[in-house]
């Protein structure tokens, strides 16, 4: 019969990475809650591969000079902005939307933060998250 001390040599390792996804969450919440009545918050996807985490947003009509991506911890930052188009006439419906547009994500799972990679095509922002390799912790029963 094994002697059972209570302590866990790896105990302060989970708390770290348990008060980091919080952190982390609490950061997102923040982000989301920074909103201006002006800014909308574009169409999202997310799917898991074998190898990767996916998260595609819907910007049609943005150049790629009005995307802003950025990381911050594991948080994914969308900025963008499309400005109001003009026309000659006067518009009798409008349903595209323009102005600022804001989405803070929190990127789940292993993900290597240094690896992430975006593409815009036809109207889709793609970011590739790679996961990278899980950890892991041996356990050992004294």
């Amino acid at each position: 019969m094994s002697r059972f001390s209570g302590k866990k040599p790896f105990a302060q390792e989970i708390f770290n990475r348990h008060v980091g996804e919080m952190r982390s969450l609490l950061h997102t919440l923040e982000l989301r809650d920074s909103f201006e009545d002006n800014e909308t918050r574009p169409k999202l996807d997310m799917y898991e591969t074998c190898h990767d985490i996916v998260i595609e947003f819907d910007l049609p009509g943005f150049t790629l000079d009005a995307i802003s991506l950025k990381i911050s911890g594991m948080t994914l930052v969308l900025d963008a902005c499309k400005p109001k188009e003009q026309a000659e006439g006067k518009f009798l419906c409008v349903e595209r939307s323009h102005g600022r547009f804001h989405h803070a994500v929190h990127i789940p799972g292993n993900v290597d933060p240094s690896a992430i990679r975006a593409e815009y095509r036809r109207g889709v922002l793609r970011v590739i998250c790679p996961k990278s390799c899980e950890r892991l912790v041996p356990i050992k029963e004294l």
